[in-house]
């Protein structure tokens, strides 16, 4: 497993560093990280944006190995206030006679696409908008085309929410030091992060604060040689309405792909008056169908006792609409079912307005909301700003006492204790529908799994079958189907038996 580490994690590894080795050490291993990186680019010019701080020392030490090692370098100095790390090396780059600017204004500030940037300016200690010449220098950067390097984080961007203060240096590469921080991951910054190379410079960062989990991280045991499907879990997924019927086939079809990752069975409970709809498209797994009126599953307490009886995992919510006996049925499941209850689509619009329906839960409780029904669950307004958040996600599931699977670009999932962050997929499974398949998904891992790691295995594979499906419908014409189609070759991977 890799580490994810908050602001202040690093600043503390950054800061029993120094004491041990002093700040001039440092920033000379991560100028030589930087400089065999440059090494290897084929860009023959190089453009350095300096700040104050001590991230415009990094790019400053990194200036003077080029210029020694005879490199065409051009430097920009960003900011009048420095500190005594950054001046030291200005005098050591005017003695190499380096082709270095003070600037004052972007006039003269020359950059083509066939040069590297070095984004220099500010670093972790960035906590307010890019003004002056560092904005007007970012502008220039992301309109130039050339093959910009961020160094730590690229100006502009907060360390900890992954959120622009406004105008945020675009880079194609950031080359972060010591240890990967949050704030590379959520939020938006994947948009301007680039590809992320971690260089540990010798410094000890200490226990994560997060996790991303890697392929082997994620394996199951295999299947014993004497067993049968009742050894592997019976998956239940209650959904569908008249009018949202997709979304509770593409469910149920997910949960019968991952069949592979574990479950023995899988049955789709839906409304008795959509029995014909369900039987005509249904041939592997089995249906239950559960009273209704006009379509809309009713609460009954002798078909949800049929359907909690041998089950392992069940699924609710997905396609089920404005169910106003939603809620009756999901706080039934939850107090009496000893087994694994995921909740997520209309689900969790139905527990949106009130978070006792699950208070005191019998169940192993998992939420799967993307992140306007995560900012729903917490009672926010809903707007375009609402972004992954770890520390929210934590909080939300210890008072939830349940794992929370907030999914966006960047999913993060926690039950309280512990805290992943899942980077597979691709903009291609934003779609109709993905949600949905997700659920199902999660609820057959779920079947025999731990919670916890039954949805970072659910969310990993997902992802990695979401960018298989984009290899072959490209990035605009990938449906949720496709996806599930590609899970069914994730096993052919060593992953699943």
């Amino acid at each position: 497993m890799k580490g994810v580490y908050k602001t202040e994690s690093v600043r503390s590894a950054e800061k029993a560093a120094i004491a041990e080795v002093g700040e001039d050490a440092l920033i000379e291993r991560a100028a030589a990280c930087l400089y065999a990186r440059i090494k290897r680019l084929p860009q023959k010019r190089i453009v350095v944006f300096a700040g104050g701080g001590n991230n415009g020392s990094d790019a400053l030490s990194l200036a003077r190995l080029l210029v020694a090692d005879g490199r065409e370098c051009k430097i920009y100095l960003c900011a009048q206030k420095r500190n005594a790390f950054v001046g030291a090396r200005i005098e050591a780059l005017r003695a190499l006679g380096a082709d270095m600017t003070e600037l004052q204004n972007v006039d003269g500030i020359i950059v083509t696409e066939n040069d590297i940037v070095v984004d220099g300016m500010l670093g972790i200690g960035c906590s307010r908008p890019l003004v002056g010449v560092m904005a007007e220098a970012a502008q220039k950067i992301n309109a130039s085309g050339a093959y910009t390097i961020a160094v730590d984080i690229p100006s502009g961007l907060d360390s900890d929410t992954g959120r622009p203060y406004g105008l945020c240096v675009e880079a194609d590469e950031t080359a972060t030091f010591i240890a990967v921080k949050q704030g590379l991951l959520i939020g938006t910054a994947r948009s301007y992060c680039g590809r992320i190379t971690l260089y540990e410079i010798d410094v000890d960062a200490g226990e994560p604060d997060y996790y991303i989990a890697e392929e082997n991280d994620l394996r199951l045991p295999p299947r014993k040689t004497v067993s049968n499907k009742g050894n592997y879990g019976n998956v239940r997924i209650i959904a569908g309405s008249p009018t949202l019927i997709g979304a509770s086939m593409l469910a149920h079809e997910s949960a019968s792909a991952a069949l592979r990752g574990g479950a023995g069975y899988a049955v789709l409970c839906v409304p008795r008056s959509l029995a014909a709809v369900y039987q005509s498209r249904v041939k592997e797994e089995m249906l239950y169908f559960m009273p209704d009126v006009d379509g809309m599953i009713s609460y009954d307490e002798n078909a949800i006792c049929d359907v909690m009886r041998k089950a392992s995992s069940i699924v609710i919510g997905m396609g089920m609409g404005k169910n106003s006996d939603l809620p009756r049925i999901i706080n039934y499941i939850a107090r009496s079912f000893d087994g694994t209850l995921v909740i997520d689509g209309d689900g969790l619009n139905a527990l949106a307005g009130d978070l006792s329906i699950v208070k005191d839960h019998k169940s192993r409780l998992i939420l799967t909301p993307h992140v306007v029904e995560f900012a729903r669950l917490c009672g926010d307004d809903i707007g375009l700003s609402v972004l992954p958040d770890t520390e929210r996600t934590a909080e939300l599931a210890r008072r939830l006492n349940a794992v929370i699977a907030m999914k966006s670009a960047t999913t993060v999932i926690s039950d309280g204790k512990k805290t992943f962050i899942n980077l597979t997929g691709t903009p291609a499974m934003a779609k109709a529908g993905s949600g949905d398949v997700l659920g199902g998904l999660t609820g057959a891992l779920a079947a025999k799994g731990d919670p916890l790691m039954s949805t970072v295995r659910a969310c990993y594979f997902f992802g990695k079958a979401g960018e298989a499906a984009e290899k072959d419908r490209g990035e605009t014409s990938v449906l949720a189907s496709d996806i599930i189609i590609k899970f069914s070759d994730i096993p052919d991977r060593a992953v699943f038996i």
